[in-house]
């Protein structure tokens, strides 16, 4: 466990020390995690250059005016999109592209809570594996030049991090006879499958790609807006209201979270490489089982990342993206 202390006075040493300029994208920033992390890089880095991706305009009109003060050197910019759709996350990596040629940092932590089954997108994919694994994937196909143009940079000490924020330490075998879950759907198995994609992307990915990082990380219990943003049933979201305080004292606080994230986004330690992390800032002991189980190895990663673009371009034959 790193304490949180530790991790604090990490951050806080980064500023005046990073390069002026960095770039990062984070997708899902209009609340939670994703927010938070933003946050705490947006307020540290000098002369940054942030955009961050969601749904919500009000939401990231919120947040730019609550964070320009912070940092008036900085460009901070909102690109709206709804990533659970490929033809969505090409059309908001090229808005991307179109403005910056490198990427320091990728942080993607969109998805939502349901306890619908499957339900697909226009594109034929269940909506929670197109937010939890699929559109993570596609922007990482997307921006992979932009990463490796600042991976190649010597005189940036962070280089280029990838970071999937989800449930790293939670994974278990692949169905590749089914890898969209067109038959074998349930919300467990929907779970398993984009946790390990995740994981064995992460791995596979860093094997590739030796100067760039790839992370896959879990939170924990953290305090956000989850519940309340999510497609529960009414009855399970009022519950929840009343639950929650009883488990608060066990929880992270978004701030907590935030300041975790970006540990790993520019700790030395996991400046290049395949990292499983857990909630306390640590190489995750779970996912370092799994993967010695063969659930979630470079091989295993080798082949979720083909199934993958097998997937992607037979949307776009299909011209659905």
């Amino acid at each position: 466990m790193v304490a949180l202390d530790t991790i604090r006075a990490s951050n806080a040493a980064l500023k005046g020390k990073l390069p002026a300029g960095l770039v990062a994208l984070f997708v899902g920033g209009t609340s939670g995690i994703g927010e938070h992390t933003m946050r705490v890089f947006y307020e540290t880095a000098p002369s940054p250059r942030v955009y961050f991706m969601g749904r919500s305009q009000s939401s990231a009109d919120r947040i730019i005016e609550s964070l320009k003060p912070l940092n008036p050197d900085g460009h901070l910019e909102f690109i709206q999109t709804d990533a659970s759709l490929l033809k969505n996350v090409d059309e908001a990596s090229r808005k991307f592209s179109e403005k910056e040629k490198e990427l320091n940092l990728l942080v993607m932590s969109q998805g939502f809570l349901t306890l619908e089954g499957r339900v697909e997108t226009t594109e034929g994919i269940d909506t929670k594996l197109a937010l939890n694994y699929f559109s993570r994937a596609r922007f990482i196909q997307n921006l992979l030049p932009a990463l490796t143009a600042a991976a190649s940079n010597s005189n940036n000490p962070i280089g280029a991090r990838v970071i999937s924020v989800l449930s790293a330490g939670h994974e278990g075998p692949i169905n590749f006879s089914d890898f969209e879950l067109k038959k074998t759907f349930s919300l467990r198995n929907a779970g398993v499958h984009a946790v390990t994609s995740n994981s064995a992307l992460s791995k596979y990915l860093a094997q590739e790609h030796q100067n760039i990082s790839f992370t896959h990380s879990y939170p924990g219990g953290v305090e956000t807006n989850i519940l309340t943003a999510s497609r529960l049933p009414s009855v399970l979201t009022m519950a929840s209201k009343v639950i929650l305080p009883l488990f608060r004292s066990f929880m992270k606080t978004p701030e907590e979270s935030g300041q975790r994230h970006f540990y790993v986004v520019t700790n030395e330690k996991f400046k290049t490489g395949g990292w499983l992390v857990d909630s306390e800032s640590e190489e995750s002991a779970a996912s370092k089982k799994a993967v010695e189980k063969g659930w979630c190895n470079e091989e295993v990663g080798e082949t979720v990342w083909k199934r993958s673009l097998e997937i992607f371009d037979k949307v776009q034959r299909e011209g659905k993206a």
